[in-house]
């Protein structure tokens, strides 16, 4: 059977197991000894999100960040004071995770997709007939419900039985870049467009997450949007409200740092200004350049 190495440490000072630390790239953060003092600057770092790869660097003599995920920052760890153990069965927690660098998970938004279906039932209901809602939704409306759908629950929305569901989340793995970000194609953009032109914020009893604008369905729209125009409209400037969504930033403060930063927002900011902008802030994912859909 094969074994897997584990890497670990018991702090000297609190007793509590420390083990391999990702930062928020889910990196690796690994320091050569030879840099001397300066092994803990982040621009000397040796970064790997693949585990293997850190463990084989670790049995090579560099450092390694440790944390006992107690809220303490992570320290530096010479290899030589690590225990190294090699197992048959993985204790959980003994490799961490990759963590989401999404602001939202998937789950997030396609909840919020059933919202919205379900205020749209609610629209077609009040505008044509109850009869016509179900037909559309997949279900009727409760006859306890004061209003139609406005006691609906969103786990009662089937998604496979609409065509916006594949298009939100291939949208979704393109504005977070994981997962495939390549599914986003050309003519979705089109799609998407109609999607939420058409999208209501549906009736007083029953709103639409895509009538609010810090909705994890209408940011990460947003999202897929603005890094369309980043990628391929480069003759479009980027709005503050695009930049914000692709920095993972609220837009007073995307339009505080452009401030900070000499750059003036108003009536957009070009493309390679916006650019150069994005690779500064911390929370930017760049588009992974060998998975660009073709334009």
């Amino acid at each position: 059977m094969t074994k897997t190495t584990i890497i670990s440490r018991r702090n000297p000072k609190t007793g509590a197991i420390e083990r391999p630390w990702r930062d928020r790239y889910n990196n690796f953060v690994l320091g050569d000894p030879s840099l001397g003092g300066e092994i803990h600057l982040r621009k000397y770092a040796v970064l790997t999100d693949d585990y293997d790869k850190a463990v084989a660097l670790v049995r090579n003599g560099l450092s390694i960040r440790m944390s006992a995920g107690d809220g303490r920052p992570p320290s530096l760890i010479s290899a030589g004071v690590l225990d190294l153990e090699d197992v048959e069965i993985v204790p959980d927690g003994a490799i961490p995770h990759k963590s989401a660098l999404a602001p939202f998970t998937i789950d997030d938004v396609l909840k919020d997709l059933r919202k919205a279906l379900i205020a749209e039932a609610a629209m077609i209901a009040y505008w044509c007939s109850d009869e016509v809602a179900a037909t559309f939704i997949g279900f009727a409306s409760s006859p306890d419900a004061g209003e139609p759908y406005d006691n609906a629950s969103p786990e009662q929305v089937d998604l496979s039985r609409f065509r916006a569901t594949p298009l939100i989340e291939a949208a979704y793995d393109w504005a977070y870049q994981c997962g495939t970000p390549d599914a986003f194609r050309p003519d979705q953009w089109d799609e998407l467009g109609a999607l939420l032109d058409g999208a209501t914020a549906g009736v007083i009893t029953t709103p639409s997450p895509m009538g609010n604008s810090e909705s994890a369905i209408r940011v990460t729209l947003g999202a897929a949007f603005a890094r369309w125009k980043l990628e391929f409209e480069h003759w479009l400037p980027l709005s503050v409200r695009e930049l914000a969504y692709l920095a993972q930033m609220g837009e007073v403060a995307a339009r505080n740092a452009l401030v900070k930063g000499g750059i003036k927002g108003r009536g957009g900011v070009e493309n390679d200004v916006a650019r150069q902008w994005l690779r500064e802030r911390q929370n930017f994912l760049a588009t992974q350049e060998d998975l660009l859909p073709l334009p």
